[in-house]
């Protein structure tokens, strides 16, 4: 059995700690690149979401590269995402016959832990626990490596680029719970800024995947460091992992937040969209920046409450939607004409208080 599981940026060595350690043979999935959304689009429904898309492009390059097992995290509820692993399996398998796909359910962790992995990888629960473990603190670390990075990218970008490589090769690296101690230490050293603060702060929101896969939302953190702008989100692997486990207070405070403008779930993410987006506002960020596939129903939900959040306090809010057509030309168009809104407002604060 050769392993695979969809890319998911910078939290990817962590998802990989988790098949090492429980002694899988992994087939590590590539970096999401252009070839990765056209594989996918070509073999896809056409109004299927976009993360459907990338995903299966992403287990179509991992299947070129020798893969055989699939996993996919499945049960979504009021979301098309729970189908993924369904349709998947079955364009897979009109690939190549010799294809499984594992689902893996994301609310029952007893599954998870005594009858899925120890069924699959043929070892006992406990193991599957300590690989468990060992990917919740690697992904404190993927966690600490983004947020630094933002943070210097905003002021100083050259130095962010220059440093990104090598410290992502050490987060790699990083095997054990004491490398990934001495790892999170390094990182702070290495993305100081010296007391230096970025000129704007803004909030990342979304749609999970988007959220997190630099590839599929064109890497605006990048677009956004390189204006001045430190970005700062909720949404990782550390959290969605607490959250499975029960133990992510910050996902109650999202719901509690958001019942302002969402009484009920639509589904998705589309509470904890708005709830984050109002947690920011507390933190007094300067503007929030929405990021959802084009055909997600919960997230364009979710812009109908962002918009009415955002005449009702001030606060900017730039939502951007995604499919195969986006230009990241369009993308990074709009991004500046938002910081350099962002930009003037404060200077005009600076001046009226003055």
């Amino acid at each position: 059995m050769r392993a695979t599981f969809p890319y998911l940026g910078y939290d990817t060595p962590a998802i990989r700690a988790f098949f090492d350690c429980i002694g899988a043979e992994v087939v590590e999935p590539l970096p999401v690149s252009k070839r990765t959304v056209e594989l996918g689009v070509r073999y896809s429904p056409e109004l299927i979401c976009m993360p459907f898309k990338v995903t299966l492009g992403s287990f179509i390059e991992a299947l070129e590269a020798g893969a055989d097992t699939f996993f996919m995290a499945a049960g979504a509820r009021r979301c098309r995402f729970g189908y993924y692993h369904y349709l998947q399996d079955r364009i897979l398998k009109e690939l190549d016959g010799r294809c499984r796909m594992v689902p893996v359910g994301q609310y029952s962790p007893y599954d998870f832990f005594f009858r899925v992995m120890p069924r699959v990888f043929e070892v006992s629960p406990w193991r599957v626990m300590r690989a468990l473990r060992l990917m919740l603190v690697k992904s404190v670390l993927t966690r600490e490596f983004r947020q630094g990075l933002n943070r210097l990218r905003a002021v100083d970008f050259g130095r962010a680029e220059e440093l990104r490589q090598p410290t992502y090769e050490m987060v790699v690296k990083a095997g054990t719970p004491a490398e990934i101690a001495a790892a999170r230490r390094e990182l702070r050293r290495t993305f100081a800024t010296n007391g230096d603060r970025p000129e704007v702060a803004v909030g990342l929101v979304g749609e999970i995947y988007y959220t997190l896969e630099q590839g599929a939302n064109q890497d605006l953190e990048l677009e956004l460091g390189r204006l001045g702008a430190e970005v700062l989100f909720e949404r990782s692997l550390y959290h969605h992992l607490r959250y499975l486990l029960g133990v992510d207070l910050s996902s109650y405070r999202s719901r509690r937040l958001a019942g302002r403008y969402l009484r009920e779930c639509p589904g998705g993410e589309a509470l904890r969209t708005v709830g984050e987006a109002m947690f920011y506002r507390r933190r007094n960020v300067d503007g929030i920046v929405h990021v959802f596939p084009f055909t997600c129903m919960p997230e364009n939900i979710a812009l109908e409450a962002l918009q009415k959040f955002s005449e009702e306090t001030g606060m900017p809010v730039l939502s951007l939607s995604f499919d195969e057509h986006a230009s990241p030309t369009g993308l990074v168009t709009r991004l500046e004409a938002f910081v350099d809104l962002i930009k003037r407002r404060k200077r005009g604060r600076r001046l009226h208080r003055g």
